[in-house]
C-alpha cells in the first residue's frame, strides 16, 4: 500500500514539474512561468532526478528491493540541495509566497518519511 501511495504522489509531482519545465502553463502565474524559464540546466537536471528517483524507489518497494532506501535518500538529498541553492540564489518562490513555503515543507517532510520508511523496512528484513 505504501509503495502504491509513493508512486501516486511522486508520479503526480514528476508530471507537474515536467509540464512546468516544458513551458506548459498549468495554473501558473507569470512569476512562476518566469521562475521555471530561468532555471540553470544543472538545476533542471537535479530537479528531474529528485522527482524521478522516488518513482524508481516506489517500484523498488513493490519489488521489495533494499535499493528503495538509497533511491529515496538520494532524492531527498537532491531536494534539500536544490532548495538550499534556490534560497541562497534568491530565486526561490518560497521567499515571496507562503503557499510555496508550505508546499516545500510538505515535499521535504514526505521525502524524509519515505526515506525513513524504506530504511526501517530494510532493517526489518522486508526489503532485501
Amino acid at each position: 500500500m505504501v509503495a502504491v501511495l509513493t508512486l501516486i504522489w511522486n508520479g503526480s509531482g514528476a508530471v507537474t514539474i515536467a509540464m512546468a519545465q516544458m513551458g506548459n502553463r498549468l495554473d501558473m502565474d507569470a512569476h512562476e512561468i518566469a521562475y521555471y524559464a530561468q532555471q540553470p540546466r544543472w538545476f533542471v537536471l537535479t530537479t528531474d532526478l529528485a522527482t524521478w528517483l522516488p518513482i524508481a524507489a516506489g517500484v523498488a518497494l513493490l519489488l521489495r528491493s533494499r535499493f528503495a532506501a538509497w533511491l529515496f535518500v538520494l532524492s531527498f538529498g537532491m531536494i534539500v540541495l536544490n532548495n538550499v541553492y534556490d534560497v541562497a540564489a534568491g530565486t526561490s518562490l518560497a521567499l515571496v509566497d507562503r503557499d510555496w513555503q508550505a508546499l516545500q515543507a510538505v515535499i521535504m517532510l514526505i521525502a524524509l518519511l519515505q526515506s525513513m520508511y524504506a530504511r526501517a523496512m530494510t532493517r526489518r528484513g522486508v526489503l532485501t
